[in-house]
């Protein structure tokens, strides 16, 4: 054997380590195990927290919630061992229950500054300012507009008497800047309103982006994070529209009754104007900004991590970080709570950031491309390639499930190594070629054709079902099918969550990550997430979810000003 091929005790050295402190464990190949000896909620800290919280609150109401009025309720809790969980990248160890969406204030936080985001251009307001009304924009008359809808943004009155007005330490968060490309224009604004693209990013990505934004004037508005925990996405667009208007109306002096404030509010809240998210299918309708609505590419653009480390050196770090995110967004958030109903798969969607294993076997697929092709983005995307990278990566993470015990036990009986390796094969083409389109097909090869040979079945349920998994609709252009990856998001009847969704958002990542572009989808959306004064920092995912874990995380938006005070 070449004595540069490694082992699978090699390659999982770090995974396998993890694992075997978690399940006390000497032998990870032992096949008779005591993984369900254990003494049910009792082993678990948290759940013993929770049980104590729970007859709490039954003596305070007078009934029974959780856990009831005994040990046993549902499917007993310890039939298997509650592992720790390490969380990747960081020396942080938790518990399951840290990772649910409700207990972790980093996802909440996450989620929220995605929807509280509108962004909008300037251009079209300051036309209807020179043309309909005859007014000079200059610098000045700028800075003045943004202290205004900073003003207006956390709720403050401008135009009329008597208006009511919003506690600011209740909407603190909330504020807006602009996105400039033309660097002589930013150097004429206040610089406290400015997203400062030129020190967020590397030079290289500063150069880019400023050729792709341009000329153009973008307006980002965070609207308070209470505003979209009382309403939904919906509310940003509208809360956005109702600022900038009266915030160009108290800034240029314009009459209360002006026609042309129509066209301020057309402008603010629809032309021009970019949303995170769509609105969803009608079986599943939300509003705009929700996250079944935000396209494959503009989750790697929201991800940070590629202006921490320079994917030019390793661009596995972006891909992995985005793949966090996405997975907490739209598998854990979006399924697991808006579609499931709030109980949610956090085990299963932490197989994406905790206890090595998928940054291992990513290094597996790492390694494959710089031993095969010598590079990233090099290789051409035929079928061919990507049938062999698919092969290869999914084989070897095949054989390390079959190997190790404690593996197969910790991916919930391998029901996640679905996700797992599909993602991983779709990260893989994305690093050799990439080629996004590439890397849908290699997830859906992977999940409908590699697994299905090897292992009889794909999954349960719905997973089986053909029209979910096909190589046709992996590369069709057909409006209910495809567009290109990055256009592409949950919001599509024919998607299945394990078999398509993780795996598009690490492919689309990955392959821009391979050919080292400054974004995926959109400049714009890429400098509007650089901010650092948002309150979730999405250069390092993982480390904020760690936070929000050990009880770290301070979010936004919550009420104590308006609380009754105790004592």
């Amino acid at each position: 054997m070449d004595e540069d091929v490694k082992t699978n005790d090699e390659r999982l050295a770090n995974s396998l380590k993890i694992l075997k402190k978690c399940f006390d464990v000497e032998d990870p190949r032992e096949i008779h195990t005591k993984f369900y000896e254990f003494g049910g909620w009792r082993q678990s800290k948290r759940k013993t927290e929770f049980v104590n919280l729970a007859q709490n609150i039954a003596k305070e109401r007078g009934f029974p919630g959780y856990q009831g009025d005994r040990d046993d309720m549902g499917v007993p809790l310890g039939q298997r061992k509650l592992e720790p969980l390490y969380i990747n990248g960081t020396d942080v160890i938790c518990e399951g229950d840290d990772l649910h969406q409700i207990n972790n204030a980093a996802m909440q936080q996450m989620l929220d500054d995605i929807k509280r985001t509108g962004i909008n251009t300037l251009d079209m307001p300051h036309m209807i300012l020179n043309f309909r009304v005859g007014i000079t924009v200059t610098p000045e008359t700028i800075n003045r507009y943004l202290e205004m809808i900073n003003h207006t943004t956390m709720g403050g009155a401008v135009a009329q008497e008597h208006m009511a007005e919003i506690n600011p330490g209740l909407v603190g968060d909330s504020y807006v800047k602009l996105i400039v490309g033309d660097s002589d224009v930013a150097d004429q604004i206040d610089r406290r309103f400015i997203v400062d693209i030129e020190n967020n990013f590397f030079d290289w990505q500063t150069e880019k982006l400023r050729q792709g934004i341009g000329k153009h004037l973008y307006q980002v508005v965070r609207v308070p994070t209470i505003a979209v925990r009382i309403a939904d996405g919906g509310i940003v667009h509208r809360w956005a529209n109702t600022a900038t208007t009266l915030a160009f109306v108290a800034a240029y002096n314009l009459g209360g009754g002006n026609s042309v404030l129509s066209d301020f509010a057309l402008a603010a809240k629809h032309v021009q104007y970019i949303f995170i998210g769509t609105s969803t299918w009608p079986r599943r309708i939300r509003s705009p900004n929700e996250p079944g609505g935000i396209p494959f590419g503009y989750i790697s653009d929201i991800c940070q991590a590629d202006s921490v480390v320079d994917p030019h050196d390793e661009p596995a770090h972006h891909v992995m970080e985005t793949g966090t995110l996405g997975t907490i967004l739209q598998e854990l958030i979006w399924f697991g709570g808006y579609m499931a109903g709030g109980i949610g798969p956090p085990i299963a969607t932490s197989a994406a950031y905790t206890n090595g294993i998928i940054d291992d076997f990513s290094d597996y697929g790492r390694d494959y491309i710089m031993e095969n092709f010598g590079g990233y983005a090099v290789a051409k995307p035929t079928l061919d390639l990507i049938k062999s990278v698919t092969h290869d990566v999914s084989f070897q993470i095949m054989e390390a499930y079959d190997e190790y015990p404690i593996l197969m036990e910790h991916h919930w009986g391998g029901l996640v190594r679905l996700a797992v390796q599909s993602a991983l094969a779709s990260a893989a083409v994305g690093l050799a070629t990439g080629h996004s389109l590439a890397t849908l097909m290699a997830s859906t090869y992977a999940f409908c054709h590699a697994m299905k040979e090897a292992w009889g079945r794909t999954g349960f349920g719905g997973m089986e079902a053909t029209e979910h998994v096909m190589l046709a609709n992996a590369a069709s252009l057909a409006p209910e099918e495809g567009l290109l990856p990055e256009l592409r998001g949950p919001n599509m009847a024919t998607y299945s969550f394990p078999g398509h969704v993780d795996s598009a958002i690490t492919g689309c990542a990955a392959a821009h990550a391979a050919r080292g572009d400054a974004w995926a989808l959109s400049p714009v959306v890429k400098a509007a997430f650089s901010d650092r004064d948002m309150v979730f920092d999405f250069r390092k995912v993982r480390a904020e979810i760690a936070r929000g874990a050990i009880r770290e995380f301070m979010p936004a938006g919550d009420r104590e000003l308006i609380k009754p005070a105790l004592g």
